[in-house]
């Protein structure tokens, strides 16, 4: 079939059938290739050469304006690219700067430099690979010697599924209106900021800096979540420029929280236009981010209806056991959310928090991530204890949330009188709690290799 599809493109490239305003996407995998514009008679050409790798050519015939060349990577489905790893380079190897949006860094614009031809739009493998999540298999344990049964629950806390609730564009509602009634109903909100200062000659000012003191004393309590929404909200145009606007936030918001780890989320900011030669991957490990740009829920009321169509994919996501994520911009009257529309969508949240792990988006990814990397492994066990190994493979200081452990425990054993320690002989705190009908502990360990002794008190 893969052979089928990739003649089928060759013949198409041979014969010059994709021109303005046509794709060849079923054929190139699901990837979509044109010319940006009615670009008269210029005409563009696409073949497949691998799974993640597609040549294009273009055929100026006569054309004299500046051409681009739009393509479209599948962001869903069975052939969906790692747009973050995402480059172009021309027939000589270099790299071509190429133009996305904040939010959709799967929809690329090149530019096609002066005698330029002929790119490649091709994924590129990070160091290690492309991760791959363990088995369920190996992140449970179950011992028929002591009649154990353990896993690492997929949700901290045993939750069925997790919400996080942004704000972007650090407006002063954020301070005044949405931190206080977050603490209200008991919430982590995170807290998408522009901390550029204000550019010079009066042409932006910057409202994080007007109240950079409320921000700054907002970070020391730290119960509210600090992300990257680049400096100043106003895109990056050239590898340097992108950089500075990405790298000038992040140390702030380090400096803002130097004792938590710097790993943080990344959203670019919708209505922003990013020119790079790079793929974001660069800009991701060299500023411990993670893209945060897609799969949220946008809460202005100018969406419509956004409190029922809440609850709504709230209750899909606990259903299905999967990360919830809304976003807001202003609160207030007469603003993006009204507060009584803010507040009835807390009201949904808090009907369903003894199911629901609501926390900063950090936290969330870090448990996430954490969990695909972990095993559990069986040590030794008979009728009254069991010793188990955990293995966590991502760097603990940048991933350092706790990881949830449930113990179902076999009829003979009683919570009450079954302790849990570390190597070191450390009682660990554990909470009696039910898994399936059946009576289980809940613990916390960190996210690194370390054994534990679980026993049953005689």
């Amino acid at each position: 079939m893969k052979r089928c599809i990739q003649l089928l493109a060759t013949l198409a490239f041979a014969s010059g059938i994709i021109g303005p305003g046509r794709t060849f996407g079923e054929d190139l995998g699901g990837v979509k290739v044109a010319l940006s514009a009615d670009q008269g008679p210029a005409v563009v050409q696409a073949q497949l050469l691998d799974k993640f790798k597609v040549k294009v050519h273009v055929d100026a015939h006569g054309e004299t304006r500046p051409l681009a060349v739009r393509v479209d990577l599948p962001n869903s489905g069975p052939n969906i690219w790692p747009a973050a790893d995402v480059e172009v380079r021309d027939a000589g190897g270099k790299a071509m700067v190429v133009q996305r949006t904040g939010i959709e860094w799967f929809k690329l614009s090149v530019p096609l430099p002066t005698g330029v031809t002929d790119f490649v739009v091709q994924a590129v493998k990070p160091a290690g690979g492309w991760s791959k999540p363990t088995s369920e298999k190996l992140r449970a344990i179950q011992d028929g010697v002591s009649g154990v049964q353990m896993r690492i629950a997929k949700w901290h806390g045993g939750r069925a599924a997790a919400l996080s609730i942004r704000f972007d564009d650090s407006h002063p509602t954020h301070l005044t209106k949405a931190v206080p009634i977050l603490r209200e109903y008991g919430f982590r909100g995170t807290f998408m900021i522009c901390p550029g200062a204000s550019e010079s000659g009066g042409r932006r000012t910057s409202e994080f800096d007007q109240h950079r003191a409320e921000w700054e004393a907002l970070a020391a309590r730290g119960d509210q979540e600090f992300a990257n929404h680049s400096a100043h909200h106003r895109g990056g145009f050239g590898d340097e420029d992108m950089e500075a606007e990405i790298g000038e936030a992040a140390e702030a918001i380090w400096k803002l929280v130097p004792d938590r780890s710097k790993l943080t989320a990344l959203n670019l900011g919708g209505g922003t236009r990013w020119d790079t030669t790079r793929t974001l991957r660069y800009y991701l490990d060299k500023y411990h981010h993670f893209d945060a740009s897609e799969n949220s829920t946008g809460m202005d009321d100018s969406y419509g209806n956004r409190v029922e169509n809440f609850r709504r994919i709230l209750e899909q996501h606990l259903q299905r056991g999967l990360w919830c994520r809304i976003h807001y911009h202003y609160i207030g009257d007469g603003l993006s959310s009204t507060e009584a529309n803010f507040r009835a969508a807390l009201d949904i949240a808090k009907e369903h928090s003894a199911k629901l792990w609501i926390a900063g988006m950090a936290d969330i990814f870090k448990y996430q991530r954490e969990r695909d990397a972990a095993t559990l492994e069986l040590v030794e066990s008979d009728a009254e204890k069991l010793v188990f190994r955990v293995r966590c493979t991502t760097d603990p200081t940048l991933y350092d949330q706790s990881l949830t452990v449930e113990i179902v425990l076999p009829p003979e054993w009683k919570p009450d009188d079954t302790v849990v320690k570390d190597q070191q002989g450390t009682v660990i705190s554990t909470k009696a709690t039910t898994v399936d009908g059946k009576a289980a502990l809940r613990f916390e360990v960190p996210p690194i290799e370390a054994v534990y002794s679980l026993r049953s008190a005689p």
